[in-house]
């Protein structure tokens, strides 16, 4: 796991696609290499989160399962922030 998160994003509470948009968002602030880490609880975050990583060359470092359904998401940005 990266020793560094640069950003955090709690998007719990938010349904998708909002929480994609945010991290799109966010992700544009950050440098190649950093790190965000991402929390959110909809039914279809994680996969969605994944999904985005995938098309636009993001690399998920870590995923744990926490309280109430909460997913927390590492994510190093890649090439196309």
């Amino acid at each position: 796991m990266a020793s560094k998160i640069e950003a955090h994003l709690d998007v719990c509470g938010v349904c998708c696609p909002l929480p994609l948009i945010q991290l799109a968002k966010a992700v544009k602030e950050l440098d190649l290499g950093q790190t965000i880490e991402i929390i959110g609880n909809d039914p279809i975050f994680e996969t969605s989160v994944r999904d985005f990583c995938q098309a636009n060359g993001h690399t998920i470092l870590d995923v744990r399962q926490g309280d109430n359904r909460k997913i927390s998401i590492l994510i190093q940005v890649g090439s196309s922030a």
